[in-house]
């Protein structure tokens, strides 16, 4: 295999995210990228270019989908391009890599031991374990109104107290083309193929922290790109009443590296 694990994401209107992001995952060990650009915008390209140059991500852009019905904003937030995007890494990108792992750019893959992902995920058996559960944990607002100037993983502390879903890690010797996969969190696997799929509460050592709301500011300026998010302060309060339960200062452990990484 070219690479070992890898990470498939769509995004829109996350350049302010994108090199922190980027930086961190590599830190912790992820292997490439394959990045689906559904902005389309001079300044993303720019901002992506040396990655690109680099072989850490392969871009694709995401806007324009031959004149589909894709094309057209839906009642699901566009999540079609979504659906489409993860397709598309599964059914190109499943014989160049041993893992793939579908996430949006307000997630990180964080190992909870140690600082390195692949430690972590090379005590999975690929010959018997089709794919692996990574449990993921909100996080709130942190009590800030206007968008902070540090990293999103310093500035954004406080989450919920329990986990609350999950994403797969897809064992890509068992994935199939996900033509007809419709979920956000989980791939399809290989019908005639037995393989176990590792639940959320089995694993250990790592997990999926997903800052979720962001700063009030930041929100109500998305609001009109994901249904899921509040629309009013008053919706924003309430649901960070459950996300701002438990602080958690684990990710501050890379902001050092990160911000070297980014060269600040």
């Amino acid at each position: 295999m070219e690479f070992n694990v890898c990470i498939a994401a769509i995004f829109k209107n996350e350049n302010a995210y994108l090199q922190e992001w980027i930086a961190f995952h590599r830190l912790v060990g992820i292997d490439h990228f394959f990045l689906y650009d559904n902005d389309g915008s001079a300044e993303t390209k720019q901002l992506l270019r040396p990655y690109v140059d680099q072989g850490v991500i392969t871009l694709h852009p995401w806007t324009h989908l031959n004149g589909s019905r894709h094309d057209r904003a839906t009642h699901f937030g566009g999540r079609d391009k979504n659906h489409m995007a993860f397709n598309h890494a599964a059914s190109h990108y499943r014989d160049c890599c041993n893992w793939l792992l579908k996430i949006d750019i307000d997630e990180f893959l964080m190992p909870t031991d140690g600082s390195d992902i692949r430690a972590v995920i090379e005590k999975y058996d690929r010959d018997s374990v089709r794919g692996v559960e990574i449990p993921r944990i909100d996080f709130g607002d942190s009590g800030h109104r206007s968008r902070p100037d540090g990293l999103v993983i310093e500035s954004y502390t406080l989450r919920e107290s329990e986990i609350s879903d999950h994403k797969d890690l897809a064992n890509t010797s068992f994935l199939t083309k996900n033509r007809f996969n419709n979920s956000a969190h989980s791939w399809r696997y290989r019908p005639f193929k037995r393989g176990r799929l590792v639940s959320r509460d089995e694993v250990s050592g790592m997990r999926i922290n997903h800052y979720y709301t962001k700063s009030l500011e930041e929100s109500l300026v998305r609001q009109n790109m994901m249904v899921t998010r509040p629309k009013t302060e008053a919706e924003f309060i309430q649901q960070n009443l459950k996300l701002n339960e438990l602080r958690d200062e684990s990710m501050l452990r890379f902001g050092p590296s990160i911000k070297k990484e980014m060269g600040q």
